[in-house]
């Protein structure tokens, strides 16, 4: 007695890009780089249903209750933008180098086309988002020299019209693309690698991360949200071995750490969807044999089961109920390979 047929969110993109870069070398220590990129696009979206009301009650049966009985209710918008980049480069010798950039970035303006009543007929609700802008500005130093190479870098990155996805509040299991207003990123990031021997060599790395949707009241319920999946620290370290017996054997073994705090798995954030700090420990090794024509090695991952979630929320927190994705649980194995 009852057929639901249709319920489509409808979208069509095109873009068309051209960019150009200019390097000027004015010394042979210094290079400057400018470049553009030119981009036009048009974005088409679209919404149709085709569901009547409950034959038992006559209540909707669709999110937000209305229907548009097949026909397609489109919208349709033409942007154009102009991305700069800059670039400078520094040799101070052949082991040190320094170097900055400036450049614009953006996410595209976003279409969203659902419907609604006027009086007794069915509209296109159309709800745009602005395009997100984002300028990027970066600086560092790299170094190579005898057994050490490493780098430090700093960065700061400032956008307006932050676009995140939240569940539509009207319409149970959808969501939607909102502005998150102003939003802002200050991170420093560092690498160190040390041969202490042709055979063994020490890593490590960090990152340091402070950002998030500015705390300014304009920013409404998402004001002071750290980014999605975004930690304030991580760090990882660990060694490699790769000695050589003779006769065309070779031990091998890359034991690993790495450290990453709190995340938040939705914007805005909820404790009860984010992830505590999390250390892992994985470790490599083996014997190689023939020329690595042959080898042998064990692997573990994850070596003291720590128990964490890569994500929470995600389509089920549309409904008022989150599900959950667990990270890998402790895993090793054997590995051997041959090569002919």
């Amino acid at each position: 007695p009852y057929s639901a047929l249709l319920f489509e969110n409808r979208g069509r993109n095109e873009a068309y890009s051209v960019f150009a870069d200019v390097t000027w070398i004015p010394t042979e220590s210094l290079e400057l780089t400018a470049g553009i990129r030119l981009l036009d696009e048009n974005r088409r979206s679209g919404f149709l249903t085709n569901i009547p009301n409950s034959r038992l009650t006559g209540a909707p049966l669709i999110p937000g209750g209305v229907n548009t009985s097949g026909r397609v209710l489109e919208a349709e918008e033409t942007f154009q933008a102009a991305l700069p980049r800059f670039n400078a480069l520094y040799r101070f010798s052949d082991d040190v180098n320094v170097y900055a950039t400036i450049s614009k970035g953006r996410r595209s303006p976003v279409v969203q086309v659902g419907a609604r009543r006027d009086g007794t007929s069915v509209i296109a609700n159309r709800t745009d988002v602005l395009e997100e802008i984002v300028w990027n500005y970066e600086g560092g130093i790299k170094l190579a020299t005898g057994p050490v190479s490493a780098s430090l870098g700093v960065y700061y990155q400032n956008y307006e019209n932050f676009q995140v996805s939240i569940p539509d509040p009207t319409r149970p299991g959808v969501f939607i693309t909102v502005s998150a207003g102003s939003a802002s990123n200050l991170g420093v990031e560092g690498e160190l690698a040390i041969d202490l021997a042709d055979w063994f060599t020490v890593f490590g790395n960090f990152g340091y991360i402070d950002g998030g949707v500015d705390n300014d009241p304009a920013n409404g319920n998402l004001a002071g949200s750290r980014f999605r999946l975004q930690p304030e620290w991580q760090a990882s370290g660990g060694f490699t071995v790769d000695y050589e017996f003779g006769n065309g054997m070779r031990f091998f073994a890359t034991p690993t750490v790495t450290h990453r705090s709190t995340i938040f798995f939705t914007v805005p954030n909820n404790p009860l969807l984010s992830q505590d700090g999390v250390t892992l420990v994985n470790a490599r090794a083996g014997l190689s044999f023939a020329d690595d024509r042959y080898e042998i090695a064990g692997f573990i991952r994850n070596a003291f089961d720590e128990e964490f979630l890569l994500d929470a929320g995600n389509t089920g927190n549309g409904f008022g109920i989150p599900t959950f994705i667990p990270g890998e649980p402790q895993f090793y194995g054997v590995e051997v390979t041959a090569k002919f």
